[in-house]
């Protein structure tokens, strides 16, 4: 018999599930999406509802401000685990204990001038969005949330930021600066 006429016919059994645990093993990560992917596929699929419902420029608002509330919040979590801690609210800190894994990124460091540079070519979020046809939409994210994050975290923290969406490029190039005069003529906000 076969498995789903099986599981209608008689419904599931210790014995009948006895396999799946080996076989998930077999598999592995294969048909997994990193849990940053899946995010990026709820948050692009209410990005994609939102502007379809209200039009791109006030859905595109509704995004926006929910993806700002969303990051300053991020920034607010790292920021009271690290002062928890006793320690400043360093840029260093915050690389330490952000709250997710830079697995997630791949990514070619870089100092110049006392800046970090970090060019970031595999990013799990915007593959994971593009693999549904909602690349455009998960872009959204990208377009806010790092400065909301570091806002939240450290307003003294400026980011300049160049997205794959923005430039065409297969990379974002994200800049921190905290060099007092690196910061002349850094807006530091995103758009």
């Amino acid at each position: 018999m076969k498995d789903l006429e099986r599981e209608k016919l008689q419904g599931f059994s210790w014995w009948y599930l006895k396999d799946v645990l080996p076989r998930k093993k077999i598999a592995g990560t294969r048909y997994h999406t990193p849990g940053f992917g899946l995010a990026a596929q709820l948050f692009a699929a209410f990005a994609k509802e939102a502007m379809e419902r209200l039009g791109a420029e006030q859905g595109e608002a509704v995004v926006k401000q929910a993806v700002q509330h969303f990051g300053r919040e991020r920034g607010r979590s790292i920021a009271k685990a690290v002062m928890a801690m006793g320690k400043p609210l360093s840029f260093k800190n915050w690389l330490i204990y952000s709250d997710i894994s830079s697995d997630n990124f791949g990514f070619l460091p870089n100092i110049d001038n006392g800046d970090l540079v970090l060019k970031v070519r595999n990013c799990t979020f915007i593959q994971a969005a593009r693999q549904w046809g909602l690349g455009d939409y998960g872009a959204l994210y990208c377009k806010y949330a790092d400065h909301a994050i570091l806002e939240g975290y450290n307003p003294d923290i400026v980011l300049k930021l160049e997205t794959r969406h923005e430039t065409g490029r297969d990379y974002c190039l994200f800049r921190y600066i905290m060099k007092q005069g690196d910061k002349q003529g850094s807006d530091g906000a995103g758009a």
